[in-house]
């Protein structure tokens, strides 16, 4: 009898617990407009070229839920110290407030849609007009990975194809900092550069790129190999245009005393 209730308490066990997996898949899957909301303005701040060049005051106007649990539209004001649209570091700008109106759309936690004052598509960094014509252009830039030649670590190019934008080195970072392929990865090439790391702000301003990174970049990061690779690897990935002499790279704009072995 003892028996029989012993299986019968772990076969109550094991229902309780499959019920409250099976509750907790089911929250995984909802998204509410509050983690969105949130999704949408560090999109901005971090992603968004008008906004990451000189653009301030982020603030809501208008939310709307499309589908509930999944998807949902913003519209943020915000304005920009000069006029003009992306990042416009080698441009004539005119030096005045510019407001401006964005509109963003968050699917399941990922901005699919950016636009700004419906003219600009902030997500492929270019004029809404112009955005059928460019799905079809993608140039060709290198980024840096490490590889071990001859017993002693390298940093060496790999080629890459990125839509042709104007932002081009900023393309250029966000593809450094994916990582290598898994046929790379297979063919010896690795990276030391972390996950998630994020790209708060870039200008090139007088063949000098000026980057910052989170503190991600950083983080559990030791030896002097390791540091001088993250530096060689990001300098050499902007270094390959034209217009970059020179990088400086801070973190949460500290420069002096980031990166150290």
């Amino acid at each position: 009898m003892k028996t029989v209730l012993i299986g019968v308490a772990v076969a109550l066990v094991l229902i309780a617990i499959f019920f409250v997996n099976q509750d907790k898949e089911v929250d995984d899957s909802v998204y509410t407009i509050d983690e969105s909301r949130v999704v949408a303005q560090n999109w901005i701040k971090q992603e968004s070229p008008t906004y990451t060049y000189d653009g301030e005051n982020l603030s809501l106007q208008q939310e709307t839920v499309v589908e509930e649990g999944s998807e949902y539209k913003f519209v943020f004001s915000f304005e920009s110290r000069s006029g003009g649209y992306g990042d416009r570091t080698d441009l004539m700008t005119t030096q005045a407030i510019t407001p401006h109106e964005i509109r963003v759309v968050v699917l399941n936690n990922e901005v699919i849609e950016a636009i700004n004052d419906d003219v600009y598509d902030e997500i492929r960094d270019i004029l809404v007009e112009d955005v059928e014509e460019s799905d079809t252009e993608t140039t060709s830039i290198n980024v840096y990975f490490v590889k071990v030649n001859n017993g002693q670590e390298e940093v060496v190019s790999v080629n890459r194809e990125v839509e042709n934008v104007a932002a081009i080195a900023r393309e250029a970072l966000k593809a450094l900092i994916q990582g290598p392929s898994s046929e790379e990865i297979n063919d010896g090439f690795s990276t030391s550069i972390n996950e998630n790391v994020v790209i708060q702000r870039l200008e090139i301003e007088n063949g000098i790129a000026y980057v910052d990174f989170n503190e991600t970049l950083q983080e559990n990061v030791a030896g002097s190999a390791t540091v001088m690779a993250i530096r060689e690897q990001i300098e050499k990935t902007l270094m390959q245009f034209e217009t970059v002499n020179e990088v400086v790279i801070s973190i949460d704009g500290d420069v002096d005393s980031i990166l150290q072995p």
